[in-house]
Order: C-alpha cells, then sequence, then structure tokens
C-alpha cells in the first residue's frame, strides 16, 4: 500500500475557501472534500498550465492545493493586489491597493493561485514555486462519493483554437 500511495495515486484531503468554486470547502456529509491525486507528475513532470496541484506550500511547509497558471518561462501579470497574510485571516479586511506587475517564471518553477483570488495564498504572496515541491496533479474530488467530480484541464494548447467565427448582421 506505501508503494501504491507514495508513486501512483494517494487521497488528500483539502480544506479552506482558496479553491472555491471548483473544489468545495464544505459537505454536510464530509467535513472536507478529498482529493484523488496522481503522483505520476510529482515533481511537476508533465504539468502544464490550467492543471490542479497538490504542493508543499514554501511559507508554512504543509500542503497546499492551488491551480498552475505559470510554468518557466511563461510571464505573468498579477492584477489583483497581493494580500499580506495577516490579511488572509481578517474576515473583514476591505480594500488595499490595486496594482499590476509584471513576473517571468524562473527555470525549476511555476506561479500557482487560488482560483478564489480574493482569499487565497498563493504565489502572489510566496512567488514563484519549485516544481520540486509539486507533490501530485489533482484528478477530481471523490468524497463525498455522491458529488464526486473529475476535474479536466480546459486550457488548449497553442494552435488548439478554432478560428473565430463571423456572423454579419444586416440590418
Amino acid at each position: 500500500w506505501h508503494f501504491f500511495t507514495k508513486y501512483f495515486y494517494e487521497l488528500v484531503a483539502c480544506s479552506g475557501i482558496s479553491m472555491l468554486p471548483t473544489i468545495p470547502h464544505w459537505h454536510p456529509r464530509a467535513q472536507h472534500p478529498w482529493l484523488l491525486t496522481s503522483k505520476l507528475y510529482r515533481r511537476g513532470h508533465n504539468i502544464k498550465v490550467g492543471d490542479i496541484v497538490i504542493y508543499v506550500s514554501p511559507d508554512t511547509g504543509g500542503n497546499g492545493c492551488k491551480r498552475v497558471v505559470g510554468m518557466p518561462g511563461d510571464y505573468v501579470c498579477v492584477l489583483s493586489p497581493p494580500k499580506e497574510n495577516k490579511d488572509l485571516d481578517d474576515e473583514e479586511f476591505v480594500g488595499g491597493r490595486v496594482g499590476e506587475d509584471m513576473f517571468r517564471v524562473p527555470e525549476g518553477h511555476c506561479w500557482l493561485v487560488g482560483d478564489n483570488l480574493q482569499w487565497s495564498r498563493d504565489s502572489r504572496v510566496y512567488g514563484p514555486v519549485p516544481l520540486a515541491l509539486i507533490k501530485g496533479k489533482v484528478l477530481g474530488y471523490v468524497v463525498p462519493f455522491s458529488d464526486a467530480a473529475w476535474f479536466r484541464n480546459g486550457v488548449a494548447e497553442a494552435g488548439e483554437h478554432e478560428p473565430p467565427v463571423v456572423t454579419k448582421v444586416l440590418v
């Protein structure tokens, strides 16, 4: 069993609201969702922009669950203001300055953010994450079984987009 969970698949508990609405943070029949993760993607192997990953958080050392928005060499534009750690714990926090910064993801790193940007402690706070900290790719949430859902990466590779359809409306 140890060999299986170390190198192939593992169930990981997920808590918090940073990945709402993609991953629910609470369910009446389970305290928190359990995510099925594939260890075949550990250390960032074959991870792509749009994937959801489990990683070792650089600021807490605990597990984190975020979406990959930048890989080595990618440019990432951060439009929302990064919040201080203390602000993320304060439910009454309102305001802050809005800034725009451009970052290039260094080799051997990725840029991670939560889907719920306003309540996510992510690369906007602690910067690019080393690919070596990636523990696996989230395939879906499986507990509670009644609401199990599989995730798919909705980001198309360059060149896979359909050309836009142009419709002329004559008046």
